[in-house]
């Protein structure tokens, strides 16, 4: 047997030896990685717990739920107007118009305070309402914020010229607004707007707070031109910031039912409002008092410490001009229905 040979027949006695090495080597490797990656899921864990379970406040009047894991099904309902009114080229008019409502279904899970939702709009898949909508909502007790995106197309209503009533054409008007508000609660010891709005405390007895707020309203309105409805191709550019203060209360009837009611006026003290008509383009005057008005309500009702269910409905009013040229009003509104249910693992 030649050397050749020899080197061939050891190469291939040794191969099974080799490949097994090798297989656990990666296993080996593989190990350790997946031990690491535990190892640090279950430390995120950890402090996701503590931060959670942590008291920053009175065990009198809230808690915090005795499971980890919250399941919801919701189902919401939202919509949006606009009433706008003055003198425009000498003619008086008053017109009001409303978007189709955004009816969606949606299914969330919770765990500890984070949660991530899935919705549909049957309407919207099936072609009939072409408008779009992102919402987003972070509810601490201390602070929180409301923010929502609206792409609406589908407006219906009338408007009236000189005493002239019409109805609107449908693809005339389109808007495109991002709204949002935050608050700071005093009171965040013993007043949790999370009881009222996600669940994730609990109000064991009546509370209120006073609370500062900020809110804004951005966006675009447009008008297609259309000579049979006589209208002109006019978009209004729309930037308002708002400061102010309001209250918030959570009624605790019995262990059952709480109740929750409150209203954040701010007062316009920025805005960089733009209108442009066939392609020329000038300011629109900030008139005081400007206002952005945020209201809130909420039931919630426990059938024991793992079921329950809620409705809540939140309104923003921005009123971006009021004088005898324009007075003109967005108005934003959201209403949801949930039924959710919590467990341990």
């Amino acid at each position: 047997m030649n050397t050749r040979r020899l080197l061939s027949l050891l190469l291939f006695l040794l191969l099974p030896l080799f490949l097994s090495a090798q297989g656990d080597g990666i296993t080996s490797h593989l190990h350790r990685d997946s031990s690491r990656a535990a190892s640090r899921l279950q430390m995120a864990d950890s402090l996701l717990g503590a931060r959670y379970r942590r008291i920053t406040y009175d065990t009198l009047y809230l808690a915090r739920p005795a499971y980890d894991f919250t399941v919801k099904a919701r189902l919401n309902v939202s919509g949006n107007s606009i009433n706008a009114g003055g003198t425009f080229n000498g003619k008086k008019y008053d017109t009001d118009v409303a978007s189709d409502h955004n009816l969606t279904t949606s299914i969330g899970l919770t765990y500890r305070g984070i949660g991530l939702a899935l919705s549909i709009n049957p309407a919207k898949l099936s072609g009939k309402n072409h408008n779009s909508e992102f919402n987003i909502s972070i509810y601490t007790n201390r602070w929180g914020v409301d923010a929502a995106y609206q792409d609406a197309r589908d407006y219906h209503g009338r408007t009236t010229i000189d005493g002239q009533r019409r109805e609107l054409p449908a693809d005339l008007l389109t808007t495109r607004i991002v709204t949002f508000n935050a608050y700071y609660a005093f009171n965040h010891r013993r007043f949790s707007f999370p009881a009222a709005f996600t669940q994730s405390y609990i109000q064991l007895r009546s509370a209120g707070s006073w609370m500062l707020a900020l809110s804004g309203a951005g966006g675009v309105m447009h008008t297609q031109s259309d000579a049979n409805f006589g209208s002109s191709d006019l978009r209004l550019r729309l930037v308002d910031i708002g400061i102010g203060g309001g209250y918030g209360y959570n009624w605790v009837l019995n262990r059952h039912l709480m109740f929750h009611i409150s209203a954040l006026p701010t007062l316009v003290v920025a805005a960089f409002n733009r209108v442009t008509e066939n392609g020329e383009s000038q300011h629109v005057p900030f008139t005081f008092p400007e206002f952005i008005i945020t209201g809130r309500a909420a039931a919630t009702y426990y059938f024991n410490d793992r079921h329950f269910a809620s409705l809540t409905y939140v309104t923003t009013n921005s009123i971006f001009a009021h004088r005898r040229d324009l007075s003109m009003s967005y108005d934003r509104w959201r209403l949801r229905v949930c039924y959710g249910f919590r467990f341990s693992i």
